[in-house]
């Protein structure tokens, strides 16, 4: 089984940086043959980098109004990210809108999983909070227990 995970985010954005902060901690903790990728352009890259993956794991920050360092898993193959999530990006697509037109070509993996961290400093230049720093130590432990269990 083709598995990938996808952490999405901009390394210069505060909090936005948590996919990236959660792609460097998986760094060489993965079971072999999981692809990563890192995205700091615009999440509808995605969709070719995801291309024959049966399961899709994305992370990426959001911005819904919950506390800082809320974790979501959401089971993007199962229904769609809620609006709060999709408005929350800084890129002019967010990961909602990049899955509803993964879903409307057909090019959404079979499993797809979204970890939505939330953020609560977003500036330029500055570094992730505390809350979302623990959040990201949190997100890629549950990963790595996701990509163990999953059907070989």
């Amino acid at each position: 089984m083709s598995q990938c995970v996808a952490c999405v985010g901009n390394a210069l954005r505060g909090d936005d940086a948590a996919g990236l902060a959660v792609l460097r901690l998986l760094e060489g903790t993965l079971p072999e043959g999981v692809r990563m990728l890192g995205c700091e352009g615009e999440p509808v890259t995605l969709l070719d980098a995801w291309a024959g993956c049966e399961t899709a794991i994305v992370v990426d920050a959001t911005r819904s109004g919950a506390e800082p360092g809320t974790v979501r898993r959401i089971p993007a193959h199962e229904t769609r990210l809620p609006d709060e999530l999709s408005r929350a990006s800084t890129h002019v697509l967010g990961i909602g809108e990049a899955i509803e037109l993964a879903r409307a070509l057909g090019k959404l993996p079979p499993c797809t999983i979204v970890y939505g961290i939330e953020g609560s400093r977003f500036d330029t230049g500055a570094p992730l909070s505390p809350e979302v720093a623990a959040a990201t130590e949190v997100v890629a432990a549950a990963i790595r227990r996701e990509l163990e269990q999953a059907p070989a």
